[in-house]
């Protein structure tokens, strides 16, 4: 953009935004670059305190935290994510990158909610839910929904910060 100052010089810098929209921004940046980090922290240490400590109480506290915070992420993105979800409603749009993104955010979500679910249904029954991978043709042995559960959200969730870790760091909260 090109600007006339009454000298009549011309610049090619955009307008600078009012100093408190910078701090404004600035700060919405760090927060969702905050909340992400925590959302990755709260997932490893889920997996973590899960094979580490045999004692149930301290991996329903950090899920817990980590649905929590999902939720936190969910609200950051509300306009995005009426966006996103308003695109699953055409669907021509479904393979351009947008229509992509929905998915891929509902495909997170299910992920989500199917570790919350099982989580819940294993520690209300307290038994775990055992999928038997063998009576289908599957070379696999047996093994907990919930446990499958959060290993096909962990390579999901591997791939989902791969591919957006570029803009993890520079988003903002609209």
């Amino acid at each position: 953009m090109t600007l006339r100052t009454d000298g009549g010089l011309a610049t090619n810098e955009p307008p600078s935004p009012p100093p408190g929209r910078l701090v404004t921004q600035g700060h919405r940046m760090h927060t969702r670059f905050a909340v992400h980090l925590l959302l990755l922290a709260t997932f490893a240490a889920s997996l973590a305190t899960v094979t580490l400590i045999t004692e149930g109480l301290p991996h329903l506290g950090v899920g817990l935290a980590f649905v929590t915070l999902v939720g936190v992420h969910v609200v950051q993105r509300r306009h995005t994510a009426a966006r996103l979800f308003a695109n699953l409603g055409r669907v021509r749009t479904w393979f351009r990158r947008r229509g992509q993104l929905a998915w891929s955010d509902v495909v997170l979500a299910v992920l989500t909610l199917n570790v919350l679910v099982s989580g819940t249904y294993d520690l209300a029954s307290g038994s775990q839910v055992i999928l038997h991978p063998h009576d289908i043709g599957v070379p696999f042995r047996d093994i907990g929904w919930h446990v499958l559960s959060a290993l096909v959200l962990l390579v999901y969730l591997c791939v989902h910060v791969a591919r957006r870790w570029g803009r993890i760091r520079h988003s903002a909260i609209r």
